[in-house]
Order: C-alpha cells, then sequence, then structure tokens
C-alpha cells in the first residue's frame, strides 16, 4: 500500500525587516519578501514518512507524494519507491529538473523512471551514485510529456534518501560561441556551476595546455597523490576540480611538489540551496556547515613551484572537515606565446 500525502492551501503571514547600512538613514530600509517558487518544491522524506506527516503545498502540477515499502521475500529483496504522481499540464510541465539528495550507499543506490497509468515505462535513469558512502546529490533533467508518475526506486527502507528538489524547466532561446562548447545545458537555480567535463586528450589554445590529471570520483585519503610530467617549465598553472561533503569551512589544500598552496578556493552557491546540511557540535559555538553535493574547486599555482620532468599535486584534508571524495580533476598550463601581453614593474 501507498501512504499518500496531498497538497494544502498554506496561509503564510508576512514578515519584513529593515536593513540600515552605516551612515544610511531610514529612506535606505528594504522590505523583506518572501520569493515566490509557484512551479518548485522541495520535498523531504525524512519528514514526510513519519506516522503524521506535515501537510505540504505542491505546485499544480504535482498531485502527491505516495511512499511504498516492499518487505523482503524469498523472491524480490527489500525496496522503496517514492511516487510522485503528476498532472497533465500541456507545455507547463513537459521537462523537470529532479535533483535527489541521497547517501551514496552502494548496497542502496536509487533509480527514477516514469511510468503511465496503463504501466508504459516513457523514461529510466542510470544507476544513480557513486558508491562512495558519502551524502551527494544528482541532478537529472527529465521528461515527463505523457508521463502520470515518477518513482524514485532505492533498496532497503529508503532511509538513504534525504529529499527531492522539484522545478518545471521551460525552452528558452539562448546563444554560445560557435568554437566553444556550451556552460551546461542546465542552468542551476541556486546557481551552482554546471559539472566538468574531463577531456579524453590534452588541448592547447592561445599558450595554454589543459589536461586531464583524475577523471574519476575517488574518495580522498588523507593526503592523496596526483603525479604528472611536465616538458617545461610554465609561467603558472590553475589547478581544477570538483569536491563531494566539503565542510565549508574547512576546504582541502594543496601541496605541490613540496610547496604548501593553502586552502583551496571554492565557488559556493545560493544558501537557500538544500544540499546545505548544519552540524553542531559539543563546545563548539558556531554550527558548521557541509555541501551535499559537488562543488567547484581551484587554486592559482606559481610558476616556480612546478618543475621539467616529474612533479607531484597533493590534496590534504583537514582533520576537522571529515571524509570527501573529488573527481574531474585538471591543470592548465599558461605558456608565453606570440601574442602574450605583459608589462615590467621597475
Amino acid at each position: 500500500m501507498f501512504a499518500r500525502f496531498t497538497p494544502s492551501l498554506l496561509c503564510c503571514l508576512a514578515a519584513s525587516a529593515a536593513l540600515l547600512w552605516a551612515g544610511a538613514g531610514p529612506a535606505a530600509a528594504q522590505e523583506l519578501r518572501a520569493q515566490p517558487v509557484p512551479f518548485s518544491v522541495w520535498l523531504d522524506f525524512a519528514i514526510l514518512t513519519r506516522p503524521d506527516p506535515p501537510r505540504v503545498s505542491l505546485p499544480i502540477w504535482l498531485e502527491s507524494l505516495q511512499v511504498q515499502h516492499n518487505s523482503a521475500k524469498v523472491d524480490a529483496p527489500e525496496q522503496t519507491i517514492y511516487r510522485l504522481r503528476l498532472r497533465r499540464l500541456g507545455q507547463l510541465n513537459q521537462l523537470l529538473q529532479v535533483r535527489l539528495l541521497f547517501n551514496d550507499d552502494p548496497e542502496a543506490s536509487p533509480v527514477i523512471t516514469g511510468w503511465t497509468e496503463t504501466g508504459t515505462q516513457r523514461y529510466r535513469s542510470e544507476i544513480l551514485g557513486n558508491g562512495l558512502n558519502l551524502p551527494t546529490s544528482v541532478a537529472l533533467a527529465v521528461p515527463v510529456e505523457g508521463t502520470d508518475y515518477l518513482d524514485v526506486t532505492v533498496p532497503g527502507n529508503g532511509s538513504n534518501l534525504r529529499g527531492v528538489f522539484l522545478s518545471t524547466l521551460a525552452k528558452i532561446q539562448g546563444i554560445a560561441a560557435l568554437d566553444f562548447p556550451p556552460t551546461g545545458e542546465i542552468p542551476d537555480p541556486f546557481g551552482n556551476l554546471p559539472a566538468i567535463e574531463p577531456q579524453a586528450d590534452d588541448s592547447h589554445l592561445y599558450g595554454r595546455v589543459r589536461a586531464t590529471l583524475e577523471a574519476k570520483a575517488v574518495k580522498l585519503d588523507p593526503d592523496e597523490t596526483l603525479d604528472f610530467e611536465l616538458d617545461r617549465q610554465p609561467l603558472m598553472a590553475l589547478v581544477t576540480f570538483e569536491a563531494l561533503n566539503v565542510d565549508i569551512s574547512y576546504p582541502p589544500e594543496m601541496t605541490v611538489n613540496s610547496r604548501p598552496l593553502g586552502p583551496v578556493t571554492m565557488h559556493l552557491p545560493d544558501l537557500a540551496d538544500p544540499a546545505y546540511r548544519g552540524d553542531v557540535r559539543p563546545l563548539e559555538r558556531d554550527m558548521r556547515f557541509r555541501y551535499t553535493g559537488w562543488l567547484r574547486c581551484q587554486t592559482i599555482v606559481p610558476g616556480s613551484a612546478l618543475r621539467t620532468g616529474l612533479n607531484s599535486v597533493i590534496l590534504r584534508i583537514n582533520r576537522q572537515g571529515g571524509s570527501i571524495a573529488v573527481r574531474a580533476v585538471e591543470i592548465q598550463l599558461k605558456h608565453n606565446w606570440q601574442n602574450f601581453d605583459y608589462t615590467v614593474s621597475p
């Protein structure tokens, strides 16, 4: 049997606050307004699967959330299904962004499927996650034209699924340089950068050499070492990678050829992103925040830190930051070229 959660109308109490900047008078005050999101919703599975769940307000295109637990049998293992029942509203919801937040348990990898009422499967995702045993999130663009419901199916009791963010997608006209790939097919609603697509081969452009050091997702050891060779010393370098489950107060640190370069720089998305997760610890005044998704990280490497021949890059985890994973580690090398511009300071 499915447990069913239906939408409700919520009465909101308006709140306002005045933001007064130093040196500014009352005319600088701003009113605090709730940002309207009528075509998006965050569904917290942990809260909605309680015995007496709260009523939630759903977008017009989402009819209900249903939960089914199938106990383990001789011929079938235990699994949990979260069913998102849709309304067909023509152009309004032909394409959805489905962002699933879950713990990446290798024994409980989720999959998303789309179905009609007659049992025809219209969509199936790949098995989600990398089996890293870390909190993560995956965003998919799911076509739902002619689809009556989406199933999020996971082995076990479903406790490793945190929730799902759903948003209606609309096609808009855009432009891009013909010689360069577009920066992600679907912009993230919270400003996160698109995933890095590792290159199979090294590339050269305007004095820049770009090469992939590690493409696949790996759980970071306390001191993860990446070795690479250079045919000549560059003027500078830029190391870029994506990190999962980072404590934003304690980003990984980088050392190149025994030269410490300090913490890497992270691109942080909007603080409204559901992937931020708080951590309260005893004897600490402030709550820590971990981003349970992939973050773009970068650091500049001075040319003097590199050498011709074998080089070593070490990523170090701060012991207070906990376990993380990295993927799509690449390096860009800046060399002199015929149009290189520089000045000589006295």
